[in-house]
């Protein structure tokens, strides 16, 4: 099963690996299904608040239930513990209501995939949602759901392992499959390339009024595909969603089966389209004026994540700001299609014009945009005139002056554009025809009601196992762990190191660099919180005792001639914290994951 969570939502298919056959999930409630039916379901949960905490009513949940939405942001903040027995799990994050604890939004992701467990149905958005598959009956459905051999899910490339830990995490607790090494987590951008060139074999239309009320061929529908054949040389895939784009280089060979995990070169850009209607906001809306918001405005185009977490709160906790929201996300799409438009707001009046949409908030994100592609062109070893395909996915992705910028950056590539992709949130009503192959079978402009192009790639990577990231089952924790486990006192080069690490089942030939940065005083990612995240947490999670002790001090020490050795008193402190967050999880992080896939010998499911 391919599972893609994004911001506004999840989306998710089935692959019979033996036949090559797609499956398309969609969701439906019983009492009304004509009405209901959608391939994408709202990241809005009614969750029951299971998690302990502790008496302060400030970061309490009154009552026993309560609905979260939009919670993908903090999972990649780090893993969540108890600091103390029975205590709330920590770090809390800032919200405009409050404080939570990170463990909510990870039980919100768990809700969210139980609507996928037969076994596990569970309320979402405060209804009971029912999911069926295109072209499956639910008796078959139901089987396949219940022997599902593997899950594959979509990360940003920039994201850190606690991202990675904490989808594993929901996954378990859905029920969705018995064992971590079950779970595989892949850069969307491989999976928009993998939708994009995988030719389908479509199912055997099942009969579904619901289905119907969606369009009358959609059981036949899959994302617009490209001959695989005829698809290969240099390919840029961009996918620009709402929190980040997603950039990846890949030279691809004649024949895909060939294709390996090690060919892409990816790249996140933490400025997309939820940015996009900040600078809106900022640059058109409150240029001059921040109505008491005391806050440092991001530049247009940067990612500046700090301010930008802080202004979202901001605007988010209070009626008018999320009128600017509304209004700005609704600007983003009507000025694609007329000169100015007319915006009032209680007392407010702007005449915004698209000439400033694009001087002021457009070219600023483009000029970003393109020193990203610049670092990654370097990274690849690739040179612009090579780049001979362009896929634009997501709803950035779609905006025609993207394929304007791409077809001057890259003079031989030919730039295909997922017009199904476009944010049409902001004016339902707004419509236009395409061309694409997929208009003829769902020509609505509602999202919910498109097959989701990233989850069918990632379905379809059960086809590609080579493809398949199997580095993952070294997370940088287990490294570190590792590490900690071989060094002591005395000074060891790096090459010792290794054959320490090999003696102990490592296979360090996969993941050399990773252990040179954690040497090198650089420890994984999500760990603790970056920085630029610390903004996204309660102001008394940013004091926490634990990550002030072990940012203390050096937990290696370096000898530029010799090599390195273990702080063997701060590597107790640490190995207590990961013995907390072990303590707490159904995963064994500090064991590597076992890949269970076969692959030379495709299994069903």
């Amino acid at each position: 099963m391919g599972i893609d969570l994004a911001s506004g939502g999840l989306s998710a298919a089935l692959l019979d690996r033996t036949s090559g056959k797609l499956y398309p999930i969609y969701w439906e409630t019983p009492q009304a299904p004509e009405a209901s039916a959608t391939f994408r379901i709202p990241s809005v949960v009614a969750v029951e608040e299971t998690v302990p905490s502790n008496a302060d009513p400030q970061v309490a949940w009154p009552g026993e239930e309560f609905l979260l939405q939009n919670f993908k942001l903090p999972l990649k903040v780090t893993i969540p513990y108890q600091r103390e027995a029975a205590g709330m799990y920590e770090p809390l994050l800032q919200c405009y209501g409050g404080a939570l604890s990170v463990a909510i939004p990870v039980q919100g992701v768990r809700a969210l995939l139980a609507t996928l467990n037969p076994r596990r149905g569970q309320k979402v958005g405060g209804s009971g949602e029912v999911c069926k598959a295109s072209g499956l009956t639910a008796e078959t459905l139901d089987a396949a759901l219940s022997d599902l051999q593997g899950v594959i899910l979509g990360t940003p490339a920039g994201w850190s392992d606690a991202y990675r830990f904490n989808l594993r995490e929901a996954v378990l607790g859905a029920g969705l499959v018995a064992s971590a090494s079950q779970i595989f987590v892949v850069p969307d951008a491989i999976a928009t390339l993998i939708a994009v060139v995988t030719p389908i074999k479509n199912s055997t239309k099942v009969q579904s009024l619901a289905l119907d009320s969606i369009s009358g061929k959609v059981a036949e529908a899959v994302p617009l595909t490209v001959n695989d054949g005829a698809f290969s040389g240099g390919t840029l895939i961009l996918n620009a969603g709402a929190t980040t784009v997603e950039l990846a280089l890949v030279d691809l060979p004649s024949n895909l089966e060939s294709l390996t995990r090690a060919d892409f070169t990816c790249q996140s850009f933490d400025v997309a389209g939820d940015a996009f209607d900040q600078d809106i906001v900022c640059q058109l809306l409150a240029k001059n004026e921040t109505w008491g918001m005391s806050v440092d405005l991001p530049r247009p185009g940067h990612p500046d994540l700090p301010s930008r977490y802080q202004l979202q709160q901001r605007l988010q906790g209070s009626a008018f700001g999320l009128q600017l929201l509304a209004a700005a996300r609704h600007l983003k799409v009507i000025l694609q299609h007329q000169e100015s438009f007319v915006l009032n707001i209680g007392q407010q009046h702007w005449d915004v014009k698209r000439r400033d949409l694009e001087s002021l908030v457009l070219v600023p994100f483009v000029q970003q945009l393109n020193r990203e592609l610049n670092a990654l062109l370097s990274r690849a070893g690739m040179s612009p005139a090579g780049i001979d395909r362009a896929i634009c996915t997501g709803g950035m992705g779609a905006w025609p002056a993207i394929a304007r910028w791409l077809r001057q950056k890259l003079p031989n590539a030919i730039v295909v554009q997922d017009r199904l992709d476009r944010e049409f949130e902001g004016d339902r009503n707004i419509s236009e025809s395409h061309n694409s192959a997929v208009d003829s079978v769902l020509p609505s402009t509602n999202y919910s009601e498109k097959i989701g192009l990233v989850a069918c790639g990632l379905a379809s990577l059960a086809l590609y196992p080579q493809i398949l990231d199997v580095p993952q089952q070294y997370s940088d924790f287990f490294l570190l762990w590792e590490l900690m486990q071989v060094l002591g006192a005395q000074t060891q080069s790096f090459e010792e190191i290794l054959q320490l690490l090999e003696r102990q089942g490592v296979n360090t030939r996969t993941c050399r660099p990773r252990i040179l940065e954690i040497l090198a005083g650089k420890l994984p990612a999500g760990l603790l919180p970056e920085e630029q995240d610390f903004m996204l947490l309660a102001q008394e999670s940013r004091q926490n005792p634990d990550w002030q002790a072990i940012l203390a001090e050096p937990l290696f020490f370096e000898d530029v001639s010799r090599g390195y050795r273990l702080n063997i008193e701060h590597a107790r402190l640490v190995r207590e914290y990961l013995g907390k967050l072990a303590g707490f999880s159904q995963q064994k992080f500090l064991e590597p994951l076992t890949i269970v896939w076969d692959v030379d010998t495709p299994s069903d499911g």
